[in-house]
């Protein structure tokens, strides 16, 4: 059985006080979207229920999404079919038009890549947690007790996610710079496609260390893993949004909403992530 161990989650309360509700947030260039807290409501009258429901999910949500998958296949009568990957990769592939009905991404800035290309359905785009960055190491190799020790010569090799697409991989390299070690360890840096390849690196022993989501180790031996202060980054601000034209519409806002509800919140939060009611 998967022990989970319960992390200190930091408040939202700027991030809500900027894009929770009905006010809008953006994307690296300004465009706006309007951020939900009630999906369901939104639906229009030529909207659609389906008994199977196609998720582009961010791979920072494996564990916790599989953990809630029986929970909200009842919840919204449906099955879910969940495809993982890098947020930036999911949101090109939507917005060519890959047949998904609900992406989930972890950063706002993809949510609104999608918004721009017009898949987006309207009211559908909602806010649903924060992530959290932390490290780990391979096998037979000592955690550091601090990020800054990451420059020790025993870290020979230390995967991240692929910034240029990758919201993790972007938060890697940030809290690495404002520790002031970047310089020292950008030549040992390997990149997976998304966070959770990067994990796979440490855990085959292709690398000594990672800056991974915390999502995805969380369920480890508490030594096993170092949060990183999140001071050292910026928020891995993670959204969803529902696509639009898929005769699915109203089946994703309900999953959508799912991850909004207490459960779902509680759920995500027993995965590190900071939710959107603290």
């Amino acid at each position: 059985m998967r022990r989970l161990f319960p992390v200190t989650r930091l408040p939202l309360l700027v991030l809500l006080a900027t894009i929770a509700g009905c006010s809008t947030g953006g994307d690296r260039a300004g465009s706006p979207v309007a951020y939900v807290t009630d999906v369901a409501a939104g639906a229009a009258a030529d909207e659609r229920s389906s008994p199977r429901l196609a998720v582009a999910a961010a791979a920072d949500l494996r564990l916790a999404l599989e953990a809630l998958r029986p929970a909200i296949e009842s919840h919204c009568a449906t099955a879910m079919t969940t495809t993982y990957g890098s947020s930036g990769q999911l949101a090109r592939q939507i917005s060519s038009g890959a047949p998904f009905a609900l992406f989930l991404s972890a950063d706002t800035s993809y949510v609104a890549e999608v918004a721009r290309s017009g898949r987006a359905a309207p009211a559908s785009a909602a806010v649903y947690g924060r992530g959290r960055l932390a490290v780990v190491t391979r096998a037979g190799v000592p955690l550091p007790s601090s990020l800054e020790d990451l420059s020790d010569a025993r870290y020979r090799t230390i995967a991240i996610a692929n910034p240029d697409h990758a919201p993790y991989g972007r938060a890697a390299l940030e809290a690495l710079r404002s520790a002031g070690i970047l310089d020292r360890v950008e030549g040992r840096l390997v990149r997976g496609e998304n966070v959770r390849q990067a994990v796979e690196y440490v855990d085959n022993g292709s690398a000594d260390a990672g800056l991974v989501a915390l999502s995805l180790v969380i369920d480890r031996d508490a030594d096993r893993y170092l949060m990183v202060d999140d001071v050292l980054h910026g928020p891995i601000t993670q959204a969803g949004v529902v696509i639009r034209s898929t005769g699915a519409e109203r089946t994703a806002r309900c999953a959508l909403q799912y991850l909004l509800s207490e459960t779902g919140q509680r759920a995500l939060a027993a995965y590190g992530f900071a939710t959107t009611g603290e």
